[in-house]
């Protein structure tokens, strides 16, 4: 990946994909909006269907040009630089202001309640499913319990075999 294709990618999307939190109604909104936004960043990113998306910015553009607009003046009013009026709807510079740049989706809901088979294929709700996932994760991370368990017996063996004699 190229990063300055990603950078401009992301100022134009961005330019363009502007609103604020505070522009929604409902948090599933905002989060909606932010997923797009993403989705397009990635695309002219990657080169996936470049065609479409940059369709899709377009379209945008054509229907949300005086929205924009304004928002970008509003942007460049309150971080200070240029006056808010000459604020270009054709993909001008406008700074960023730490908001757009980092916003994140907000979580909905709890992330893992209600699960009854995950994709490992155990049950969480369950001893042994609870077992199998620690057992999993331990096997992820390089721990082998027989293994352990081997030393742990062959120490405790010569341990007393020394101590005896």
């Amino acid at each position: 990946m190229d990063l300055a294709r990603a950078v401009r990618a992301r100022e134009r999307v961005l330019n363009a994909f502007n609103r604020e939190q505070s522009d929604f109604a409902t948090l599933r909104e905002w989060n909606d909006y932010l997923e797009r936004r993403e989705e397009l960043i990635f695309n002219l990113t990657e080169g996936i269907d470049v065609t479409a998306t940059e369709a899709a910015i377009a379209e945008h553009r054509r229907m949300h040009g005086s929205e924009i607009a304004a928002l970008n003046a509003r942007r460049r009013a309150a971080s200070g630089f240029g006056d808010a009026s000459g604020a270009e709807a054709d993909g001008g510079y406008v700074p960023e202001t730490a908001n757009a740049m980092t916003a994140m989706p907000v979580p909905t809901s709890a992330v893992r309640r209600g699960l009854e088979a995950t994709s490992l294929g155990y049950d969480e709700n369950t001893e042994e499913g609870r077992r199998a996932r620690a057992e999993a994760i331990a096997r992820a991370c390089g721990f082998d319990g027989k293994a352990v368990a081997r030393l742990r017996c062959v120490r405790e063996a010569f341990a007393t075999i020394w101590a005896g004699a």
